[in-house]
Formats: structure tokens, C-alpha cells, sequence
């Protein structure tokens, strides 16, 4: 404990009153967390002086008492800075500040503690409740929220808060969910581009094994040439004496190969376009489906 951090210096500008309150409730919990308590007052003054620091000693330098010993007893010296740093407010003017104060694209939990600070300065006392009520439901930022507020009959001022942060936290839920169903969207909206563009490129690559000289794998030669440009045309086989093909591509009983080949046909006179059918994992063959006397 006794490396306890204490609390910053008193800030003399800017929003004295606030200031200064936030200072004595930081120095009154110091004191007990460092069980000062029952040390003599004339040290806990010369600790509170200490750290608010030196623009507070000035201040403490000029304050007048009924006693002289008085300026070492503790709460008068706090009741002497209380009435410099708070001095007497008006009750009119703090309750227009509080009439005044609404949600600003803020959490509702700011909101509300600011509401409550401001409370205190306008002496409202029993009715404290149920003025924080009224402006919670005036000040609210959310319309839908308000016109909840509104339909309950007896209201309380815990009920009011209670509404306001359910509302609040079921509205980051949607924000999540949402984000979340954007998130999945974008991943779903990839896969199916991928799987678009590789059916794209499968259409656009494998329709024909023609090289990009014009060249396509013959079945009946074996090997590779422009159309019309078989070596094969007019050739007899010598396995099943059929024509235009040799025996080594016969596809006669004797020598037929497995099943579930894909074929390729070529119609056309032209041999301007090869027709594709896929089978995949079995070996691609192609069919040119041409006239007897012309060479494929």
C-alpha cells in the first residue's frame, strides 16, 4: 500500500466546481486506502496541499479563519475550498442546465451519469428520481425508444433505465449479426466467382486440343496435323482392312480400348470446329465424322 499512486494534481481551470469535487473524492479515498485516518489533521493537510499543488497552496494562502488553528484542522480547510471552488450556485440556472441536457450520439450509460451530476446541483431532492425519469425520456436520442417510455403507464425511473440499456445493447446485436451475414456474403459471393471463373476457363480451354498452329491429335494417325492433312487418308488397315486409318488406331472389335472414352467429332467439312464430350479420368479420343473420299 504504501506505494499507492495518489491522486493527480487539482486543476485550477476549465470546470473548477467539477474539478475540485472529483480531487476531494480522489484525496478522501486515498486517506483511508492508506489507513491515514487516524493520523493527526495537521498531516493530512499538509498531504492534501501537497498533491493538489502549488496553485492550490496559493488559494489555502489566502483564506481567512475564525481560529487560527483552524487552518490545520481538515474540514474546515476542505470547507474553505469548497466554498472557493463551488461557490453558491443558482438553482434556477443548474435546472435549465439539466432541462437542457440530452443524448448526443452517446452511450447511454454517459448520459446518464451526466444527468445524475447535474441532478445534484439543482436541489431537487425527493423528486431527484423521478426528474431523472422525465429527462431520460425527453433526452433520449432513439424516437422508437421514447415511444417504449412512453406507453408504460407508471414509469419509475429504474424501469426507464432498465428499457434504455435493452434497447441499447438489442441494437448491437443486430449491428453484429449484420455485419457478420455481410461478412459471410462477401466469402460465399468469392466462392462462387472462383467457381464461375474456373468454369469460364474450363470453357474457354478445353473445348479443343488444336494447338494455336491449327493442329489437333488425329485418332485415326496418331499424331498431329491440320485438317485434311491425314496420313492416313487412303490407307487400308491391315487389322481390319477398313480405310482411311491405320492399324495401330483401329477401332475394330479386336482392338477396341476400354470403355467410357470421351469422343471428340469433328462435323463439319470445314474442320473449322471441334465438338467436346468429357468423361473424366478416362483417356480423350477423337471421331472426324468426314466424307469417305476426302482426307480428314
Amino acid at each position: 500500500m504504501d506505494s499507492l499512486k495518489p491522486p493527480e494534481t487539482l486543476k485550477l481551470s476549465g470546470n473548477v466546481d467539477s474539478n475540485w469535487r472529483t480531487f476531494k473524492q480522489q484525496f478522501q479515498l486515498y486517506i483511508t486506502a492508506m489507513g491515514l485516518e487516524t493520523k493527526p489533521d495537521a498531516r493530512k493537510v499538509a498531504l492534501l496541499l501537497t498533491i493538489a499543488g502549488p496553485q492550490a497552496i496559493e488559494v489555502y494562502n489566502t483564506f481567512v479563519y475564525e481560529e487560527q488553528a483552524d487552518k490545520d484542522k481538515l474540514d474546515k480547510v476542505l470547507e474553505k475550498c469548497d466554498g472557493h471552488c463551488s461557490p453558491r450556485k443558482n438553482e434556477t440556472y443548474e435546472r435549465y442546465v439539466f432541462r437542457s441536457r440530452v443524448q448526443q450520439h452517446e452511450p447511454f450509460d454517459s448520459f446518464l451519469t451526466d444527468l445524475k451530476l447535474k441532478a445534484q446541483s439543482c436541489k431537487f431532492a425527493t423528486l431527484r428520481d423521478s426528474m431523472i425519469r422525465d429527462q431520460i425520456v425527453f433526452g433520449v436520442e432513439d424516437n422508437k425508444v421514447r415511444e417504449r417510455l412512453l406507453r408504460e403507464t407508471e414509469l419509475t425511473c429504474e424501469a426507464a433505465i432498465q428499457i434504455c440499456h435493452a434497447s441499447e445493447l438489442s441494437q448491437m446485436h443486430v449491428r453484429t449479426f449484420s455485419e457478420m451475414a455481410g461478412a459471410a456474403n462477401v466469402s460465399d459471393g468469392a466462392a462462387v466467382g472462383a467457381v464461375s471463373s474456373q468454369g469460364k476457363w474450363r470453357a474457354q480451354t478445353r473445348p479443343t486440343q488444336r494447338s494455336e498452329e491449327g493442329t489437333f491429335s488425329c485418332k485415326r494417325c496418331g499424331s498431329k496435323h491440320k485438317p485434311r492433312q491425314c496420313p492416313a487418308f487412303g490407307k487400308q488397315c491391315s487389322n481390319c482392312q477398313g480405310q482411311n486409318h491405320l492399324a495401330k488406331q483401329c477401332f475394330s472389335k479386336g482392338n477396341e480400348r476400354k470403355k467410357g472414352k470421351s469422343v471428340n467429332i469433328v462435323e463439319d467439312d470445314d474442320l473449322s470446329e471441334t465438338f467436346f464430350v468429357d468423361n473424366n479420368n478416362y483417356e480423350t479420343g477423337y471421331w472426324c465424322k468426314s466424307k469417305p473420299d476426302e482426307p480428314v
